[in-house]
C-alpha cells in the first residue's frame, strides 16, 4: 500500500511540474521566438523581429531601424548564421525545395521564407507584419521558423530573382 501511495504521490508530481512548465514552445499555443538585426556590409541596420504563436498561426511583425529609405526585400533564409556579411546564412527557407521560379512575393506558393518588400519611411524606420498557415514555430520541422536567419536586403524583391541585392542586415531567429 505504501509503494502505491509513493507512485501516486510521485505521478501527481510530474502532473503538478509539467503543468506549471506551461507550453512547451513546440504545439500549444503562445508560443513566442524574437531575433534582433544587425548590420552587415557596413550597414547601420538595427531592429527586431517577433514571431508570435496563437492557435495554429504564426504570425510575424518586423521593426527595421537606421535603414536606407525606400523598399527593401525581407526574407526568412536557411541557415541560423550571420557569418560574411550574412553569406553563411544560406539561401532563402525552402522547406520543400518547391523551385518557385518567378513566385517570390507574398501570397505565392513561392518559399516559406519569403517576405515581400518592408517599405522604410524618411526617418529610416519601417515595420512589416506577416504570417503564414505553413509556418510552425519550435517543433523542429521543416516548417519551423526556428532556427534560421532573416535577411534585410539592399533592394526591393521585385519577385525575379535570384536576388535583391546585398545583404544590409541579419537577425538570428531563437525561441524566447
Amino acid at each position: 500500500m505504501r509503494r502505491i501511495g509513493r507512485i501516486v504521490s510521485c505521478l501527481a508530481t510530474v502532473v503538478a511540474v509539467t503543468a506549471a512548465c506551461g507550453d512547451d514552445g513546440g504545439s500549444g499555443g503562445g508560443a513566442t521566438a524574437s531575433a534582433t538585426f544587425m548590420g552587415t556590409n557596413g550597414q547601420t541596420v538595427t531592429g527586431t523581429a517577433k514571431f508570435t504563436k496563437s492557435g495554429s498561426t504564426v504570425s510575424l511583425t518586423v521593426t527595421i531601424t537606421a535603414a536606407p529609405v525606400g523598399a527593401h526585400g525581407i526574407h526568412i533564409h536557411n541557415v541560423a548564421s550571420c557569418g560574411n556579411n550574412g553569406t553563411d546564412a544560406g539561401p532563402h527557407w525552402d522547406d520543400v525545395d518547391t523551385g518557385a521560379g518567378g513566385h517570390h512575393l507574398p501570397p505565392t506558393d513561392g518559399h516559406l521564407g519569403d517576405l515581400g518588400n518592408i517599405t522604410i519611411a524618411a526617418g529610416g524606420t519601417g515595420t512589416l507584419t506577416y504570417s503564414n498557415p505553413a509556418w510552425t514555430l519550435g517543433d523542429g520541422a521543416a516548417t519551423d521558423v526556428v532556427p534560421r536567419a532573416i535577411i534585410f536586403h539592399e533592394k526591393m524583391d521585385d519577385g525575379t530573382m535570384p536576388s535583391a541585392g546585398a545583404r544590409w542586415g541579419c537577425a538570428l531567429i531563437a525561441m524566447d
